[in-house]
């Protein structure tokens, strides 16, 4: 994983990547930016990290935007700060190995008000928008650094298809926000799902321990099921990864016709002429370490080695060319 902090335009305004490494299903990954609450006053980081790391578990690149906040960063401000990080992702997209059609938006709160802005009345919006007990209304300014629009009365066309959950006991940001920005989703006949639970505090990130900054109510193993359904919910909007691929390993000699990339590695390493011209490209695999010859093959082997062991894709090309010159050990009788 790559982790990199980039200050943005604004002052104090930095967008830190969670970069996952590519495998051969995903070169090109769905991404969530996420965008923490705190009313605009301050960043709550419990809906921070634990929600990008709790992403990359699921295989999706993440991003924690820090946006402007305080009395000096009046609405529209932040709202600039979340278009500049998207038009980022997505300029980005080929060089970070991001999907730029499959990029959620993700925001808790007031960070929740801000990720439905830019999905009504961004410049440039995301494909999905996950909503976390959102500040929705103008009402809700009476409780925010400085007065924030009304974001359901911007749902239009072109707003895209949301995840929203909010609990019924919430007295900080009322459940009627969530209820009213999914009433404008209906009306427009935009795609969403609506999770209410009854019972939890405002704030409750993941809800599950390692996000609760140690404090036994923001803990709600009810509440915590909020995350499965997203990905859930994710999934169908986006599609799963990749898995329509068979593994091709050939384990016996008198199987294959050729020595190349898919054939088990330890009938390549009983040929020397096989086992010196690939050294010649992974010296790593010279002492035959278990952790990875137990992958099966070099062509597995290469894409599920990581950082640790990689080649170019002119020189994958090369080495199979050469391998495949090779004279089998044996004749097939």
């Amino acid at each position: 994983m790559k982790t990199t902090t980039i200050n943005l335009t604004n002052k104090n305004v930095t967008l830190t990547t969670y970069l996952l490494d590519p495998f051969s299903n995903t070169r090109n990954r769905p991404s969530i930016l996420i965008l923490p609450g705190g009313g605009y006053q301050m960043l709550a980081d419990h809906e921070a990290e634990p929600v990008a790391m709790a992403f990359l578990a699921e295989g999706y690149h993440a991003f924690i935007l820090r946006y402007s906040i305080k009395e000096t960063a009046s609405f529209p401000k932040a709202l600039n700060d979340a278009e500049e990080a998207l038009e980022l992702i997505r300029n980005k997209s080929s060089e970070w190995g991001i999907d730029p059609n499959k990029i959620a938006v993700c925001g808790f709160s007031a960070g929740g008000h801000l990720a439905a802005a830019l999905g009504t009345m961004g410049e440039i919006r995301p494909n999905a928008l996950i909503l976390g007990y959102p500040c929705i209304l103008e009402s809700m300014s009476n409780i925010l650094a400085f007065p924030v629009p009304a974001v359901n009365e911007a749902v239009n066309p072109a707003t895209p298809p949301a995840f929203i959950f909010h609990t019924f006991e919430d007295a900080v940001v009322p459940v009627y926000n969530s209820l009213a920005f999914a009433t404008a989703m209906d009306r427009e006949k935009i795609p969403f799902e609506l999770h209410i639970f009854k019972n939890g505090n405002h704030g409750l990130s993941l809800a599950k321990p390692l996000s609760s900054s140690g404090m036994r109510t923001m803990v709600n193993n009810d509440v915590s099921k909020w995350f499965d359904l997203c990905v859930a919910w994710i999934k169908n909007v986006f599609g799963e990864f990749d898995t329509n691929r068979e593994m091709l390993i050939h384990t016996k000699i008198e199987d294959i016709i050729e020595y190349n990339l898919d054939v088990q590695i330890g009938l390549l390493w009983d040929n020397p002429v096989c086992k010196e011209r690939i050294i010649i490209d992974l010296p790593e695999l010279k002492d035959n370490p278990s952790e990875l010859t137990m992958m099966g093959s070099i062509r597995v082997i290469l894409e599920m080695g990581g950082d640790y062991i990689s080649l170019s894709e002119e020189a994958v090309r090369k080495l199979e060319c050469d391998l495949k010159a090779i004279p089998l050990a044996i004749k097939k009788i």
